[in-house]
């Protein structure tokens, strides 16, 4: 059926108001956090995961105005006591280290950081790596206690040791140098194991010789923390087969408390800036990109502004656009 000129400029009219209605929705999202902002993102040791997340994630918030320094840390236990003080807008830590910090805190003082600190957006699972020697006959099951380095005392890695400490019920003695020096131990034998979160593949894993993965039997800790799955020689030449291991997922965070106004808008343009750029970072970013949860969020925990994000984007797609497009088109 031919369209009358009358007909096809009702369509084309729609088509323009529709165009003209997301303007004004994304000009309204983004008005308030249009003027440049200088914030803090800590992340973790400057050769790890978090921190190349952290410098992509600047490098996507940069043209909303939102500029992140991006901040090198211990890990995750440093990056939540740096929120809960004040010293950091954003950081990234793993879920069960919160949850911890939360269980201690609240045990000590009565205060709840829930709070205080909340999520932006849920993020990506990282690997549980349990590290012998190659060649070292060891029995994880029967062998009852252990030299372990886990790297820095209030990292993540030291977290997550103590867990499997306490769920196989070892006795586990710690030492707190850098992966570097405790990989050396490990080959001399000066200690039995090296435990490390991260997400695969994890640079200063990938360039070792002389390693190996342990397997750990399965456990049934709480599952919103705790997954399985297997690490592989795609992921480290020095790997010989597949190991099955476990991963803990981690998260964006922020201290900026849910007010109307900036404080909302500011968090809601650092989740729509990942939102919006999800195909871009998938494809030229850190692998673990392909992990993250873009449109996921944590009831009762999420920031009102990452919802808000959320809300904005499904209005656009409602209208059959995506994100990114009304994003490389403002």
């Amino acid at each position: 059926m031919k369209l009358s000129r009358d007909t096809s400029f009702i369509f084309s009219g729609w088509f323009l108001m529709q165009k003209l209605f997301l303007t004004l929705v994304l000009f309204c999202f983004w008005a308030t956090s249009s003027q440049a902002v200088e914030l803090r993102l800590m992340t973790g040791p400057e050769k790890g995961t978090y921190y190349q997340i952290g410098q992509e994630t600047s490098l996507v918030t940069a043209p909303s105005g939102v500029h992140l320094q991006v901040l090198p840390s211990q890990g995750s236990w440093e990056n939540i006591v740096a929120l809960f003080n004040s010293d950091t807008e954003f950081a990234i830590f793993q879920i069960d280290a919160f949850a911890k910090a939360a269980e201690n805190l609240y045990r000590n003082t009565g205060v709840s950081i829930n709070e205080d600190i909340h999520v932006v957006m849920p993020l990506f699972s990282e690997e549980v790596h349990v590290i012998k020697a190659r060649g070292k006959e060891l029995d994880f099951a029967k062998q009852q206690s252990f030299v372990v380095g886990c790297g820095p005392e209030n990292g993540g890695s030291c977290l997550t040791a103590a867990v499997i400490e306490d769920v196989y019920d070892k006795q586990f003695s710690y030492t707190h140098k850098d992966y570097e020096s405790a990989f050396d131990e490990l080959r001399n034998g000066a200690i039995e194991l090296v435990i490390v979160t991260a997400g695969k593949p994890y640079p200063l894993l990938v360039e070792q010789t002389g390693l190996d993965l342990v397997a750990l039997p399965r456990f049934k800790k709480s599952s919103n923390f705790y997954s399985w799955t297997s690490l592989g020689p795609e992921d480290y030449p020095w790997l010989k087969r597949d190991v099955e291991v476990f991963a803990v997922r981690s998260v964006l965070a922020t201290m900026i408390q849910e007010e109307e106004g900036l404080a909302n808008d500011l968090v809601s343009s650092v989740h729509y800036s990942l939102l919006s750029n999800k195909d871009e970072l998938k494809k030229t970013g850190h692998p673990k990109w392909n992990d993250v949860q873009f449109t996921g969020y944590i009831k009762d925990f999420s920031h009102a502004g990452a919802l808000r994000s959320l809300g904005v984007c499904k209005a656009i797609k409602d209208f059959g656009y995506s994100c990114s497009d009304m994003v490389s088109g403002r």
